[in-house]
């Protein structure tokens, strides 16, 4: 076996073991959801439409008020906004090990946030300059097939409750899912 069919298998079982933890009806739901996923993401040719549904479906997914994505610029060692929903269209840039995102980019740590502004890590400077309130925070690395972390993805403020280990599950999963169609994307993205 190729060493890239190892990690896709490797990437699958990780989600296969997060949802095989789960009753029947939400693996079931989860697969689904798993499933439109891939065929969302593999329906566009655009690197950008293909972040901005992934970010669409982890932020339904989660109950969250809105979500955003991050990718690494490995030049300036700092996290860009490819999609940050709700701002004003204007990337939003930070170090790298700044604040919960950059914290869960350098470890490869996910992280559930109920009181951000209680947590340490949090970084005020983006809701003062945004006007926007982040109450809690759920956030997960995104991974290449190799297990690179290139980004970050945030669901922001849980509508109803407190984001779970099942809402960490899912975005892992899901971001793990479409993987391999964003990695050949921002491939030919980078060429063009």
């Amino acid at each position: 076996m190729s060493v890239s069919g190892r990690v896709k298998q490797e990437s699958s079982r990780k989600s296969d073991d997060a949802i095989s933890t789960l009753p029947i009806n939400e693996q079931l739901r989860q697969v689904e959801i798993l499933l439109n996923v891939s065929k969302q993401v593999a329906s566009f040719e655009r690197l950008h439409d293909m972040l901005n549904v992934i970010v669409e479906m982890t932020t339904h997914e989660t109950g969250a008020e809105r979500g955003s994505l991050f990718l690494n610029d490995p030049e300036t060692g700092e996290l860009y906004s490819r999609v940050a929903q709700g701002s004003s269209h204007r990337e939003i840039r930070i170090l790298n090990n700044v604040g919960i995102a950059g914290h869960v980019f350098t470890t490869g740590k996910s992280a559930i946030v109920h009181d951000t502004y209680a947590d340490d890590r949090f970084d005020r400077t983006i809701d003062q300059k945004t006007g926007y309130v982040t109450k809690s925070i759920l956030c997960s690395s995104v991974r290449t097939v190799k297990g690179e972390v290139i980004g970050v993805i945030q669901a922001l403020n849980k509508k109803k409750g407190k984001f779970s280990k099942k809402d960490l599950h899912l975005i892992e999963a899901m971001t793990t899912q479409a993987a391999i169609t964003l990695q050949s994307a921002r491939v030919s993205e980078s060429v063009e």
